[in-house]
């Protein structure tokens, strides 16, 4: 396979679509795979955010909602419509644990909402942009899921019962598919400084009384290389997964959480 001149694997002539891409991981990912050579469709509700991404990486945008079935298949519609046949999939759009609350709290509405957004959408997307991936006998899916969905968070009852879901998903399509050439696996972040866990730290703060950098220390902290995971360092792991290099690796979990063991 050619590489491209940083000497890593080249993705020219795949078609990517990745999900939550205006922002964090989401953002670092387009980035990734399309200086790897993909062309990306970049979905997400930003359109200001979205056109600047564009700009800078050449991703298509896609600008829009992911909380129906209708709209799922709109992204994939478009994406064969302006690319082509789709071969790798990133299903990373959340909504996070700040929009969540304590399991004996929980509104019912908010939870549906919840798994809407976290685990249906993966499951429609994953479902029809698997048909191109079966015909095409190539495919990379990668669902972003979190430590959460192994190490339970305080009031964030939905949030960790869909990103679980997500690994199920994630390990089922990898049986279902594998014997296509298509590989399913997710990568599990750590703490990542992005929009929406600063969200989450300001309502830490809030709670506990402790500064947002203070938070965001004990976060470092909890991993025990001392370190926070950034964007890029997840979307480096992603880009691999979505590589012909990862062909030997299917149905499987990383945790990318700074560095030593979460």
């Amino acid at each position: 396979m050619n590489e491209t001149p940083s000497g890593h694997p080249s993705a020219v002539g795949r078609v990517a679509v990745v999900t939550g891409a205006s922002s964090g991981i989401g953002r670092a990912t387009v980035v990734e795979l399309t200086r790897r050579g993909a062309q990306v469709l970049a979905v997400a509700r930003r359109v200001d955010r979205l056109e600047e991404l564009a700009a800078e990486t050449g991703a298509v945008p896609h600008a829009g909602d992911l909380d129906s079935m209708e709209a799922c298949e709109a992204v994939i519609e478009d994406a064969r419509r302006r690319l082509g046949p789709v071969s790798v999939l990133v299903n990373n759009a959340a909504a996070g644990s700040s929009y969540d609350s304590s399991v004996v709290d929980l509104d019912p509405e908010r939870w549906r909402w919840m798994l809407a957004v976290n685990l249906d959408a993966p499951m429609y997307l994953t479902r029809l942009a698997a048909r191109d991936m079966v015909a095409g006998g190539w495919g990379r899916i990668v669902m972003v899921s979190s430590t959460s969905a192994n190490i339970g968070e305080p009031a964030s009852a939905a949030y960790c019962a869909s990103k679980a879901g997500l690994l199920g998903l994630m390990r089922a399509a990898a049986v279902d598919l594998g014997v296509h050439g298509v590989t399913c696996n997710a990568v599990l972040p750590g703490w990542v400084r992005t929009e929406m866990s600063e969200r989450s730290a300001r309502r830490e703060s809030e709670a506990t009384g402790a500064t947002v950098e203070q938070v965001w220390s004990r976060r470092a902290a909890s991993s025990s290389g001392g370190r926070l995971a950034t964007a890029e360092d997840v979307a480096r792991v992603i880009g691999f997964l979505a590589s012909d290099e990862s062909a030997g690796v299917n149905g499987q979990a990383v945790t990318v959480a700074g560095s030593g063991l979460w």
